[in-house]
């Protein structure tokens, strides 16, 4: 009797380990919104106005694209900051902007609205290195109002792993495409979902608890037996 309960103690903390092990490992979502945003214009007037750090959590628009008829003209660029979570083993990242059905594509139906790391909030500095990830303006732009995702591509997974921890700010540019992404006053402008996988050692953890549920199984089968 002593033995069997030794065996019934072992087998339930066996199963807790492996419960442990599998919540661990478990694979999961995680969204961090936008903590500020807003544009800058390559119109001097605006310069002040919308690309100042102090402005980060004040500027109600988002608007990328050229614009002739409003908004001083010119060429705008859009920016995104996040104060990234400190994370292991991002497996794959999208970031998701709202666009309003107001918005329209009639310049260069071609146009492809572009993430970048920004070195500073200015215009130039919004396009800084290589592209993070695209989408299609035509493609965003058609249908109703709505989050339109764009997915990271390995270099914009390798610059937000290299930021984890610490505030990242994008940069978006349409140029050569009439407005994206206005009209976003009072919603959520924008979010990061990151997709984690588990970490080696934790899945070497989980397989030494189903080896060890395996062994608590044959031990009660031998018992029962």
């Amino acid at each position: 009797m002593k033995q069997y309960r030794i065996l019934a103690g072992l087998k339930v903390v066996c199963l807790l380990m492996g419960l442990v092990a599998a919540l661990g490992a478990k694979a999961g979502n995680i969204n961090v919104a936008a903590a500020g945003s807003g544009w800058c214009s390559d119109q001097a007037l605006y310069v002040l106005d919308d690309c100042e750090d102090s402005n980060l959590n004040v500027n109600s628009n988002t608007f990328a694209g050229t614009n002739s008829g409003g908004f001083g003209g010119g060429i705008h660029r859009d920016w995104f900051a996040f104060d990234l979570p400190v994370l292991a083993n991002i497996s794959s990242a999208s970031m998701f902007i709202w666009n309003d059905a107001a918005n329209f594509n009639t310049v260069n139906l071609a146009a492809i609205f572009n993430l970048y790391e920004a070195s500073d909030l200015s215009f130039s500095g919004l396009k800084n290195g290589p592209s993070l990830g695209g989408v299609s303006v035509s493609d965003a732009d058609t249908g109703p109002g709505r989050y339109i995702q764009i997915a990271l591509n390995t270099t914009g997974i390798a610059a937000l792993t290299a930021s984890l921890g610490n505030r990242f700010i994008f940069g978006g540019t349409n140029d050569d495409g009439e407005q994206i992404f206005g009209y976003t006053s009072g919603l959520p402008k924008a979010y990061l979902t990151f997709e984690t996988v588990p970490a080696p050692a934790t899945i070497s953890l989980l397989g030494l608890a189903l080896a060890a549920l395996g062994f608590c199984r044959r031990k009660s089968t031998s018992k029962d037996s």
